[in-house]
């Protein structure tokens, strides 16, 4: 009986720290240690690098220049919708230095933006505005007719602009110094991240990632169940990483379920118009009225 009874007792002990062992691993849940340790990938994380100080004014996207290796970050400064000449460009290192922090002011709440051929092109409400890298000084303006909230910018091989407006459901494009409406349709609720691919322009709205041929209007859903996007940058060939503004940054991908890199909504820090830049893979996440940009590494 003395036997038997010590055997209970080992038995119920080895089976309590079983389940705290397990509680410690979240249900089952294997760590990334464990999963290396198993030979199973590890989950994509983003990796804190630095935050510039709060020394922004409502920044809402930032923009990579390859050739100068510079980031650009545009600052709404007054109301978004308001054409008050308040807002400008920042110019600011890889490492977080601010370069100049009002490199080009005199805007009306810039928004999106992307760089072609010494060029960076911005949304400006209802026009977009084409900045002189080497002058640093606006040198043409672009009216997009009816415009009324133009959001996010993205530029193909071909040098074509295209820039969302969350307001008129529409998608512009700017080539040849001429503005059109490139794609309207009903589909369209709030267009506002965009992506360039060779032969294809993503499209992020509220819930999914749409996709139309450069050459057509036919509008298809590319990646379902996203949640909000406000921007939109590919990883690679099948995965892009999206922000939500509130503080949500996701790992998504047409045949997957999307994976959350970054929950910054608690401590009321947004993330707007992001920026990845896959040779460096680090990510750049301007947080609106928290008034920083943070980067941080993706680990895949």
């Amino acid at each position: 009986m003395q036997t038997l009874k010590a055997t209970l007792i080992v038995m119920i002990a080895l089976a309590f720290l079983a389940g705290c062992n397990q509680q410690a691993g979240q249900s089952g849940e294997k760590t990334s240690e464990s999963a290396e340790a198993s030979g199973e990938s590890a989950q994509p994380q983003l990796v804190h690098q630095w935050s510039t100080d709060s020394v922004m004014k409502v920044p809402e996207s930032v923009c990579y220049d390859p050739q100068n290796e510079i980031l650009y970050v545009a600052n709404i400064q007054g109301k978004p919708t308001e054409k008050d000449g308040q807002g400008f460009i920042s110019k600011i290192s890889t490492e977080g230095e601010v370069i100049n922090l009002e490199w080009v002011s005199g805007l009306d709440a810039p928004k999106g933006m992307g760089v072609y051929d010494g060029k960076l092109y911005v949304t400006n409400i209802d026009e977009i505005v084409e900045i002189d890298i080497e002058e640093g000084a606006v040198s043409n303006r672009y009216p997009l007719e009816g415009a009324k909230f133009a959001n996010d910018i993205a530029i193909n091989r071909e040098g074509v602009v295209f820039a969302s407006d969350m307001s008129a459901g529409r998608v512009y494009s700017l080539k040849d110094g001429n503005t059109q409406i490139w794609l309207e349709s009903d589909k369209l609720k709030s267009p506002n991240g965009l992506f360039t691919t060779g032969g294809e322009l993503m499209i992020g709205i509220d819930g999914a990632v749409l996709k139309a041929a450069y050459g057509s209007d036919q509008l298809s859903e590319h990646i379902p169940n996203t949640g909000g996007i406000d921007g939109l940058e590919a990883v690679d060939d099948e995965f892009f990483i999206k922000s939500d503004w509130a503080g949500h940054v996701h790992l998504v991908h047409p045949d997957k379920e999307k994976i959350l890199l970054l929950d910054t909504a608690d401590d009321n820090i947004q993330a707007a118009d992001i920026e990845y830049v896959p040779e460096l893979k680090m990510l750049y996440v301007p947080t609106f009225s928290d008034n920083r940009v943070m980067a941080y590494e993706l680990k895949m």
